[in-house]
């Protein structure tokens, strides 16, 4: 009894314990789907600042061969412009086309700043899709070492209550062998089962000293003597019922003697029955 009621604890703190990483497990999924979707999410956030990051390359880089371009027609200017220097008729025309460039070379740097601008955002929208997914991925791992924790810890709790569960069962069942061991039944000489009542069991049977049920369990010993008066008569009358009929000449010493043998068994199973009433 003792193991049995460490047993019973040991259920109540695994259950108990079991319905908390029960709760755990359940909040532990909800946080590891949450994480899947912020990855998700981080993962779209990044493909597309990769996106935006190749088209400010892109740009920079056209920008800057403007810019280039726009460097190299200043400076063929320039050197139309020395050599103009001496034709008045096409120094107004050198000049306006310096002005232009000029211009372009302006417009330019605008566009290369701005450029610029585009891929430093665009750079460090980059970095923060990075760190987000990596964020991501952190929560991720710790989730699933949570939820694992927890598995482990439900897959112990199960064990302890299937431990307690035989447990109970063996001492159940070490219980029905001590009761059957002190519950006693006769049989009588036509194979019927009696119990200490006077009762005919139908569906027992007996095999060895030990008396099983109609299915087959474990309920009783067979007695080699009547415990009560009662079970002594419902004997006594089944072996009357058991015995050959009169008349057969060539039987009469066979029955008589049969007869004469249980009558001396009855006796002293009648002894017996004086000393435990039922």
């Amino acid at each position: 009894m003792i193991i049995l009621v460490a047993k019973k604890n040991e259920l109540n703190k695994a259950t108990a314990d079991l319905a908390d990483l029960k709760t755990q497990l359940a909040t532990n999924q909800e946080n590891l789907t949450k994480a899947l979707a912020n990855l998700a999410q981080a993962k779209s956030g990044l493909d597309q600042a990769n996106k935006d990051l190749a088209s400010s390359k892109e740009k920079l880089v056209s920008k800057q061969t403007s810019l280039a371009s726009a460097k190299s027609a200043l400076a063929e200017a320039q050197a139309k412009l020395i050599e103009l220097q001496q034709a008045p008729q096409t120094l107004a025309k050198a000049k306006e086309t310096l002005d232009q460039a000029n211009k372009n070379l302006e417009i330019a740097k605008e566009n290369v700043e701005k450029a610029q601008q585009a891929y430093d955002e665009a750079k460090s929208n980059n970095d923060v899709a990075q760190k987000d997914l990596e964020d991501a991925k952190n929560s991720l791992a710790q989730v699933q070492e949570k939820q694992s924790q927890a598995q482990s810890a439900y897959d112990k709790a199960m064990k302890a209550y299937n431990d307690y569960l035989k447990a109970q069962q063996a001492v159940k069942d070490a219980e029905e062998k001590a009761k059957a061991e002190h519950t006693y039944f006769a049989q009588t000489a036509n194979g019927k089962v009696v119990d200490e009542k006077g009762h005919i069991m139908v569906g027992y049977s007996v095999k060895g000293n030990q008396v099983f049920d109609a299915q087959g369990k474990l309920v009783g010993t067979l007695a080699q003597t009547s415990t009560t008066r009662r079970m002594a008569n419902t004997v006594k009358q089944e072996n009357a019922k058991a015995l050959p009929q009169t008349g057969d000449k060539q039987n009469n010493n066979t029955t008589v003697g049969a007869i004469l043998v249980g009558l001396g068994s009855l006796l002293g199973l009648g002894a017996l029955g004086k000393r435990k009433e039922d």
